[in-house]
């Protein structure tokens, strides 16, 4: 295109705009003749009111908006219907006028009619019709009147109380309504808070009852449990095995004797292979036995120690690295920590004390019962058991612990038999009705490697002397 024919087009484009300008300052002229009534409308109450813009438009002049507004302030207008670029548009639009409303216009008269639907009282006053065509705007004013507020053959006050004695006696129906309903519901929510009350009562009678006839019955458990426990060493001791050590279990620091029945601390590791079931952590040994059915009983000397822990653990246990001892990692132990401070290691530990130190400890294991049970050989009693259901093979534990500032250099001995016991005329043995002996003949001064062993075997009590007749010293 070249610039003369832009020049036409722009000068064509002006003139439109002018022209249509022009056309649109006319607005205001009522060229029709129209008076100033058509600015009010009466519309009777539930029907449709037809609100005639003031505006007069030419036929071919479409407008780019036209918006009702309420205008009780000019301030505070809001919409009642917009009309938009050919489309009508809810935004902004008052809620109570969403879908009553509806834009009509003649193109041959140039009128715009906003008809609202369901007239109701609250439309009546102020509407202001605004319209738009290009850049520029005008508007108008139109006063909708509903029928019988205005004067006429019926006041208005005659029309208030039409309408405001039925919404009057609506309201006090809904309230009696609604009093006699929360009145049902009180009634109601009384009725289940009783009958739940009376629930409780029931419930907590039968619970009580329950609860008593559970803990009588747990009392006489427990009471044929303790007393089976105190009787229970004699006829664990029908199951006794002479239980020998593993050396290939046992931790470096560990010295063993050779018949395998004594233990004790070493003041440095030995040279000993490392292989994959010796402990290098836990000072501690296994029993050469594996256990995976049946009863089985033995005892272990541990004379004044000040620590030890004794039990059983199951084959499959870590034996490398540290290891926190629990029935949940395949530990039953029972330890001896301070004085007469003893711990069967549970998670948590439980702490129990004895009447009296053990100087020799009952190992009992029931593997099908699931049943662990020590006992305090020296005056008969029992002192703890543990219950599990045991799977795969379980192997006595022995652990001599720390030297404990030189209080608990004795080693751990394991009792190789039972026997009938000679007892001193009125005064019963430590180890009840069996007991063992030892051969003293091997206890020779001419040895001197076993010189400490036998001076501290000479210092125990007196009443244990005949027991240890035939035992065999060990080596260390």
């Amino acid at each position: 295109m070249n610039s003369s024919e832009e020049m036409a087009s722009s000068s064509g484009s002006w003139l439109s705009g002018g022209l249509i300008t022009l056309l649109f300052l006319q607005l205001p002229v009522q060229g029709s003749g129209r008076s100033d009534a058509s600015k009010f409308h009466v519309a009777p109450l539930g029907g449709t009111a037809e609100l005639l813009c003031p505006l007069s438009l030419w036929p071919a002049i479409v407008p780019t908006e036209v918006k009702w507004l309420r205008s009780p302030h000019p301030q505070l207008s809001q919409a009642v219907h917009v009309f938009r670029n050919g489309k009508d548009w809810d935004e902004g639009v008052m809620p109570e006028y969403k879908g009553r409303t509806a834009l009509v216009r003649d193109a041959r008269e140039g009128n715009v009619i906003l008809k609202i639907r369901d007239i109701r009282l609250e439309d009546r006053g102020q509407y202001r019709c605004q319209v738009q065509i290009g850049n520029l705007s005008r508007e108008g004013n139109v006063t909708l009147q509903v029928a019988g507020l205005s004067s006429g053959s019926i006041s208005s006050s005659t029309v208030a109380l039409a309408v405001v004695l039925p919404i009057l006696g609506l309201l006090i129906m809904a309230g009696l309504c609604l009093i006699w309903k929360q009145r049902r519901s009180k009634e109601k929510l009384l009725y289940e808070q009783v009958m739940e009350v009376e629930n409780l009562l029931s419930n907590h009678a039968k619970e009580k009852g329950r609860l008593h006839s559970a803990l009588k019955q747990h009392r006489s458990e427990l009471k044929l449990k303790r007393a089976a426990a105190n009787s229970g060493w004699r006829r664990a001791r029908l199951h006794f095995l002479a239980v020998t050590l593993d050396p290939d279990t046992a931790h470096p620091k560990l010295i063993l004797s050779e018949d395998l029945r004594c233990v004790r601390l070493g003041d440095r590791r030995q040279p000993v292979p490392d292989n994959p079931q010796r402990f290098d952590f836990v000072v501690s040994v296994l029993g050469s036995e594996s256990f995976t059915t049946g009863c089985h009983y033995w005892e272990v000397y541990v004379g004044d120690k000040t620590k030890w822990i004794l039990g059983v653990c199951s084959e499959s246990v870590s034996r490398k690295g540290k290891v926190t001892a629990s029935p949940s990692n395949g530990h039953w132990l029972v330890r001896q920590s301070h004085g007469n401070q003893y711990e069967a290691l549970t998670s948590p530990q439980t702490s129990f004390r004895l009447k009296e130190a053990p100087q020799c400890v009952g190992i009992f294991l029931d593997y099908e019962a699931g049943v662990l049970s020590f006992f305090n050989v020296t005056d008969k009693s029992h002192m703890f058991t543990f219950t599990h259901s045991f799977s795969g093979p379980l192997r006595p534990f022995f652990e001599p612990c720390l030297h404990d500032e030189g209080k608990n250099i004795a080693p751990l001995v394991i009792c190789s038999e039972l026997q009938e016991a000679e007892q001193p005329k009125g005064k019963s043995h430590a180890n009840g009705d069996v007991s063992l002996k030892v051969d003293s003949s091997l206890l020779s001064p001419q040895a001197p490697e076993h010189s400490t062993l036998r001076d501290m075997m000479l210092s125990w009590p007196s009443d244990l002397r005949p027991a240890l007749q035939g035992f065999r010293a060990p080596s260390f």
